[in-house]
C-alpha cells in the first residue's frame, strides 16, 4: 500500500497569513467600534476617564502646557500633512517604495478615525470641568487623531521597514514614546479621554495591516515601477556620455 503525500501549493501557504492579518484587523476594528460604543453609554464619570483627566489638570506646567500645544498644532490637520510630505520627501531621495509606502499607509491610519468619530459620535471632556486648554466643541473624542496620526506614522515606518528587508527596533524605540506621549498630551489639554487614545492606536494599528496586507500582491509591481524610474533610459545615458 503506498501513501501518497500531497503539498499545499505555495499560493495557498501564501494566502494564509494574509487572510489572518485581514481577518484580525478587522476584528480589531470590530472592537475599538464595541468599545467606543460602550465606554459612550456608560459615562466618562463612571468609566473614571473624566476624573483622570480631572487629576491631570490640577497638575499642569508652565513648559509642559508648551509643549503640549506645540503637539496640538504640529500635529493637527494643517501641519500634519505638511511633515508628512516632508518626512516622505526624505525618505523619496533614498527610496521611493518606502516613501510611498510610508506616505499610503499613514494617511490610510490616520483617517480610519473618522469612522469612529462619525459612528460612536462621543462628546468631548467638559471643558469647565477640566479646564480644557484647547477649545474643542464638536462630538467627535472618539478615537483622538493627532494620538492616530502620531501611531499611523510609527505603523507605517515599521511596515515599510519590514517590506524592504531591514531591523525595527529603532523604529518601535523611538516610536512607541512618541505616541505615548502625543496620546497623554491630549489627555494634558482636556481634550480626550484614556479609551480615546488608546482607541486610536488600535484603529491606526489595524487598517494599516489590512490595507498592507491587501496589497501584498501588488508590492512587486510597485517595486519594479519604482526602479524602473531610478533608472536612466538608455538614449538618455547616451546622450550624457556624449
Amino acid at each position: 500500500m503506498t501513501t501518497v503525500v500531497t503539498s499545499e501549493p505555495d499560493t495557498t501557504r501564501r494566502r494564509r497569513p494574509r487572510r489572518v492579518w485581514v481577518v484580525s484587523g478587522i476584528a480589531l476594528l470590530v472592537v475599538g467600534l464595541a468599545l467606543g460604543f460602550a465606554v459612550t453609554a456608560v459615562g466618562a464619570s463612571r468609566t473614571g476617564e473624566l476624573g483622570l483627566d480631572v487629576l491631570i489638570s490640577g497638575h499642569r506646567d508652565r513648559l509642559l502646557t508648551v509643549a503640549a500645544e506645540l503637539v496640538d498644532v504640529g500635529l493637527g490637520t494643517r501641519i500634519a500633512p505638511v511633515l508628512l510630505r516632508v518626512g516622505c520627501g526624505v525618505v523619496w531621495t533614498r527610496d521611493r517604495f518606502a516613501a510611498v509606502t510610508i506616505g499610503v499607509l499613514t494617511v490610510v491610519g490616520w483617517l480610519s478615525v473618522e469612522v469612529g468619530k462619525v459612528l460612536v459620535h462621543r462628546p468631548r471632556p467638559p471643558a469647565a470641568a477640566v479646564h480644557a486648554l484647547v477649545a474643542e466643541t464638536a462630538a467627535d473624542s472618539y478615537p483622538s487623531g493627532h494620538t492616530a496620526f502620531a501611531a499611523a506614522t510609527v505603523f507605517a515606518v515599521v511596515a515599510a521597514l519590514v517590506l524592504t528587508g531591514r531591523s525595527t527596533r529603532v523604529a518601535w524605540a523611538v516610536g512607541l514614546p512618541v505616541v505615548a506621549v502625543v496620546a497623554l498630551s491630549r489627555l494634558y489639554l482636556g481634550v480626550h479621554y484614556l479609551a480615546d487614545v488608546a482607541a486610536s492606536v488600535v484603529f491606526a494599528g489595524a487598517s494599516v495591516l489590512v490595507v498592507t496586507a491587501l496589497a501584498v500582491p501588488a508590492l512587486p509591481w510597485l517595486r519594479l515601477r519604482m526602479r524602473s524610474r531610478l533608472r536612466p533610459r538608455a538614449g538618455e545615458a547616451e546622450r550624457r556620455d556624449a
